[in-house]
C-alpha cells in the first residue's frame, strides 16, 4: 500500500475517534441512545490511527523516534478517555480540554516531527 492510502486512513481514524469523544462528552451526564455507536466509534478510530500511523512510519522509513513514542503515548491516553469519564475521573471542560490540547500536541508531532535524534 501506498503512502496516500496510511495517511487517508490515519486522518479517518482521527476524524472517527474525534466523533466518539465527543458524542461521550456530550451524553457523560445522562443516557444515549447511541452508547454503542459513540464506543465502536472510539474503538475503530483508534485502530484506524494505529494502523495508519504505523503505515506511514513504514513507508518513510523512520524507525521509532522519541516524537512517536509520545504520540502512542497520547494514543494510550485517548483510549483510556472514555472510562476516565465514565468513572468520573475527568468531567465537564476538564475532559474537553485534555482532548482538544492532546489531540493538537500530537498534531504537532506528527508535522514538526521533534526529537529525530
Amino acid at each position: 500500500m501506498d503512502y496516500t492510502f496510511y495517511k487517508l486512513l490515519h486522518m479517518i481514524g482521527l476524524c472517527s475517534l474525534f466523533l466518539g469523544l465527543g458524542g461521550m462528552i456530550s451524553y457523560s451526564k445522562g443516557t444515549s441512545p447511541f452508547k454503542g455507536l459513540i464506543g465502536a466509534f472510539h474503538g475503530i478510530g483508534l485502530v484506524l490511527i494505529l494502523v495508519g500511523g504505523f503505515g506511514i512510519a513504514a513507508k518513510h522509513q523512520l524507525g521509532f523516534p522519541t516524537w512517536m513514542m509520545i504520540k502512542l503515548g497520547i494514543w494510550i491516553v485517548m483510549a483510556a478517555m472514555i472510562p476516565l469519564a465514565k468513572k468520573g475521573i475527568l468531567k465537564g471542560a476538564a475532559l474537553w480540554g485534555t482532548v482538544l490540547i492532546l489531540g493538537a500536541f500530537a498534531a504537532y508531532l506528527g508535522v514538526v516531527r521533534p526529537f529525530q535524534g
